[in-house]
């Protein structure tokens, strides 16, 4: 199916998926033409739906990977940071620790009609993670809508350029300014949605988006026309994630990528 990028189509509506056309949208999004808004307060033209999801929903599947925006409980939308499997063959995912509670139904925000295909099975708050166990409807990959996570861990460094892909803001990079232990701070373009988000430095995940440094969402990433003006981000890293998931012992330990080159079920060996 075409991206409605590139072929409009005012029919094709969901929850948070929202087209605009009007002139301050247009504006505010720095670009002619019809503008994707998938949260509200953000300018972005947001990431459209990609053909690979289609593809999967093809064969009554969701496929979840890095920045894959999912819907979580009654009412939250979040990104997720990556997706892979345990050392139990369990497929998981991670996200924010405050998108969502053991317990909370997990939707993909990109094929939602599939309904749920996870669910929120642990949770951090002092680390601000959230695993999600998946079941059979979904399917896993390392590379979703342009953005590939080949390697997991390591610090990045400062000075250093990172990327996100989140739900409100896509694909937006900055300069990584205080890398510590269990959290990394940059420029890196945030807002509500975007929680969850993988943050990479080049196709190696380093950390999951938390919020800003302040807790005022007025400060946050919402236009490109801000350029760098905006509160920087803060992200626990994955290191410091995956040091705690195996502490734990729980589901998400020893988390590994899936196979490289294509999509798996949500449980090996399917």
């Amino acid at each position: 199916m075409p991206s409605a990028e590139s072929q409009f189509d005012a029919s094709r509506r969901g929850p948070n998926y929202h087209w605009r056309t009007d002139v301050v949208s247009q504006l505010m999004a720095g670009r002619p033409g019809p503008v994707l808004n998938r949260v509200n307060g953000s300018w972005f033209n947001g990431p459209d739906i990609p053909e690979e999801s289609f593809a999967a929903q093809r064969r009554g599947k969701s496929l979840f990977g890095p920045g894959t925006p999912v819907f979580i409980g009654p009412k939250t939308l979040c990104t997720l940071g990556v997706a892979g499997y345990d050392a139990e063959g369990r497929a998981v995912g991670i996200t924010a620790g405050h998108c969502g509670n053991p317990g909370e139904a997990v939707i993909s925000a990109d094929s939602w009609e599939v309904g749920q295909a996870g669910t929120v099975v642990a949770s951090s708050r002092s680390y601000d993670y959230s695993v999600i166990e998946f079941n059979d409807r979904a399917e896993l990959t390392r590379s979703y809508n342009g953005v590939t996570v080949n390697s997991v861990g390591g610090a990045p460094v400062n000075g250093e350029i990172l990327c996100k892909q989140g739900v409100a803001t896509g694909h937006t990079c900055g300069t990584s300014w205080i890398s510590e232990k269990r959290v990394n701070f940059s420029q890196v373009c945030a807002m509500r949605g975007d929680s969850g988000a993988p943050l990479l430095a080049g196709d190696r995940l380093v950390g999951v988006v938390s919020g800003g440094v302040f807790p005022d969402h007025n400060l946050s990433c919402r236009s490109p026309l801000q350029g760098p003006f905006f509160m920087p981000t803060a992200s626990p890293t994955i290191d410091a994630i995956t040091e705690n998931l195996n502490a734990r012992g729980t589901a998400g330990a020893g988390f590994v990528l899936p196979p490289e080159g294509g999509t798996f079920a949500a449980a090996r060996g399917r």
